[in-house]
């Protein structure tokens, strides 16, 4: 689903961290990212509710 989001806004992996860090004071890499994508890892709660902020979606998208 975030890669989808991601996609849908024109971002590469990069910006979206860089977004999101931007934003919130956070540390994400672009390689944080890429395992979020892959399901190797799932975004904690913090970032879900940072996700759906930077890429403009309600909370239960980036959820889902």
């Amino acid at each position: 689903m975030i890669r989808d989001l991601r996609i849908a806004r024109g971002w590469s992996q990069g910006r979206l961290s860089d977004q999101t860090n931007a934003r919130y004071g956070t540390a994400l890499t672009r390689e944080y990212v890429s395992r979020w994508e892959r399901g190797v890892v799932s975004p904690g709660a913090c970032y879900l509710r940072c996700l759906s902020v930077v890429l403009d979606v309600p909370l239960a998208v980036p959820e889902g």
